[in-house]
């Protein structure tokens, strides 16, 4: 079937090509000329050049993929892809990367060329290399599903940290967030602990960071209980008043 349409594509080709070189070709070196296109067609389109070129694209991208998930890790934290998607790419504002859900081919070009908020990362900022080393790293990590162990925490001293930090300020006293603030919803928490923790010490936008000088993991892991604790709001369609 490649070689048939290899062949059809061919011929095609042949009759365009045939009509651009008389329009440059004067008489007698015309022949010279179609027997060349002709030639560089044939490079150009034969299926088994075509099939070599998609093998060495192939072992290209194969041996790009083969990086260092450790030196990944690193590249990770440095080039801040863990504000958005975690610190093990289990997402917080941004998405789930972690196992990629992209070839790599396709890692490297979304990265080049994102949609939405994600800002683009060219060749200059982030080597191709250090991409093959991030998407090792991404890999290696657990599948989805795998549940995350969350430490016990104290609910009680939960509530007394997230007064004494202020946190109440722009969430509301449960978590409730405020439209003055434009501070979202955060009790109960929609993120993992894990997540949570990771923006709190490096948040986007206009929330200030919470580093681990301020608020220990221990002490994250308290508030995280505190707003776990929260009952979640009553559904509109459960509220009587809402529904006559």
């Amino acid at each position: 079937m490649n070689v048939q349409r290899g062949r059809r594509r061919l011929a095609a080709n042949r009759s365009r090509w045939r009509k651009s070189i008389r329009a440059v070709c004067p008489g007698s070196i015309m022949r010279s000329c179609a027997a060349l296109a002709v030639a560089v067609a044939w490079l150009l389109t034969a299926p088994g050049n075509a099939n070599a070129q998609n093998k060495k694209a192939t072992a290209e991208a194969q041996s790009a993929a083969a990086g260092n998930a450790e030196s990944g890790k690193k590249s990770f934290a440095s080039h801040s892809c863990s504000g958005c998607h975690g610190s093990e790419g289990q997402g917080a504002t941004g998405p789930q990367i972690a196992p990629p859900p992209l070839p790599f081919s396709d890692f490297v070009r979304y990265v080049r060329q994102p949609v939405g908020l994600m800002p683009a990362f060219d060749s200059n900022t982030v080597p191709d290399s250090d991409l093959a080393e991030v998407y090792a790293f991404l890999k290696s990590a657990a599948p989805p599903g795998a549940a995350e162990v969350t430490p016990a925490g104290n609910a009680e001293n939960g509530k007394r940290l997230f007064t004494r930090d202020g946190c109440y300020e722009c969430h509301g006293f449960e978590g409730q967030g405020a439209q003055q603030t434009a501070a979202p919803t955060i009790g109960p928490p929609p993120l993992p602990l894990s997540a949570f923790a990771n923006y709190v010490h490096h948040p986007v936008g206009s929330m200030p960071p919470y580093t681990t000088k301020i608020l220990s993991d221990v002490e994250l892991a308290d508030i995280y209980a505190y707003l776990k604790s929260i009952p979640p709001p009553t559904p509109p369609k459960d509220i009587p008043l809402l529904n006559q």
